[in-house]
């Protein structure tokens, strides 16, 4: 007597993908992402405009990073998935064109916490979870903000000094709104590992 198939059920988020880190592009076409839970067979789906495009089993999951970024004023979330034979998949809460679409942002949260409630399950150790940016990256990053600060933020204050001029007020707050966005992107992006159970949450933001 052979055991019963196990019970199936998928969930579908219209969620727009990046492979293998591409990033530069006019349109995306590719939207689509399921959670297909089927015992064993249980995998992540991603679809194009043509149909089915590729699935992986959970146990081909080598490593999931979450991160964010900044064009200065919307930030765009997203989820990396590394398979074991080196592919990428990048689901995000952008728009065809890239840049954020709010109204993904909500399902984009489901879909990350439904995934990682799955991948909670997994034997310690075998799936990477991390967050931010590189420990290189982000090095560079907070050295190019100390310098844009010292700039747009450090000029406008030691002239406020030197003038006394109250409209100078303008162009440091002005400085400030320019770098804070980014410092923010910056703070959220440290580098980290995170347990798979709490997904860190201003990155889903």
């Amino acid at each position: 007597m052979t055991d019963p198939a196990p019970a199936t059920a998928s969930t579908a988020y219209d969620l727009y993908y990046l492979q293998n880190g591409k990033r530069f592009f006019w349109r995306n076409p590719n939207h689509g992402v399921t959670l297909f839970d089927a015992g064993r067979a249980s995998a992540i789906i991603w679809r194009n405009e043509a149909g089915e495009a590729g699935r992986q089993l959970w146990t081909d999951i080598a490593a999931v990073n979450m991160s964010s970024g900044s064009d200065g004023k919307n930030v765009v979330n997203a989820c990396l998935i590394r398979f074991r034979d080196g592919r990428t998949l990048t689901i995000t809460d952008a728009g065809p064109s890239g840049q954020v679409d709010h109204d993904r942002t909500p399902p984009y949260r489901d879909f990350v916490r439904a995934l990682h409630k799955r991948l909670a399950a997994a034997p310690q150790g075998t799936i990477r979870f991390t967050a931010g940016f590189s420990e290189n990256r982000h090095t560079g990053m907070v050295a190019i903000l100390f310098i844009a600060a010292l700039f747009f933020i450090g000029t406008p204050l030691v002239l406020l000094f030197i003038v006394r001029d109250w409209r100078v007020l303008g162009v440091l707050a002005a400085g400030i709104g320019f770098v804070w966005p980014f410092w923010k992107v910056a703070e959220n992006n440290r580098p980290r590992a995170y347990d798979p159970r709490h997904p860190p949450g201003e990155l889903m933001d």
